[in-house]
C-alpha cells in the first residue's frame, strides 16, 4: 500500500464479498459487512445509495442513517492486521 497522506480521499465504493473502499492514492481498502451493526443488517441495494461526505473523508448511507470515515477504516484495518499477525 502506498503512503496515505492528508490529501488521500475516498473516490468510490464497491460491494462484493466485502466492501471495497477505492482511494485517490490508487489503493483499495476492504472491510467486512459487519464493520458496523447497521452495515451488517443493510441490503446491498441500501448500501449502494451512498454519498461521499467531507470531500471524500467519509461516506454517508442515507437509507440506514450510517456514516463511516476513512480515518476509522484505517484504524480498523491497522488493528485487525496487527491481531492477525
Amino acid at each position: 500500500m502506498s503512503i496515505l497522506t492528508d490529501k488521500t480521499v475516498i473516490n468510490d465504493i464497491t460491494f462484493d464479498d466485502k466492501i471495497s473502499i477505492h482511494l485517490s492514492s490508487g489503493d483499495i481498502l476492504t472491510i467486512p459487512y459487519d464493520y458496523t451493526p447497521r452495515l451488517k443488517t443493510a441490503t446491498k441495494e441500501q448500501l449502494k445509495e451512498f454519498r461521499l461526505i467531507g470531500g471524500g473523508i467519509g461516506v454517508h448511507f442515507p437509507q440506514i442513517d450510517e456514516d463511516i470515515s476513512l480515518r476509522g477504516i484505517i484504524r480498523y484495518k491497522l488493528s485487525h492486521e496487527l491481531l492477525a499477525s
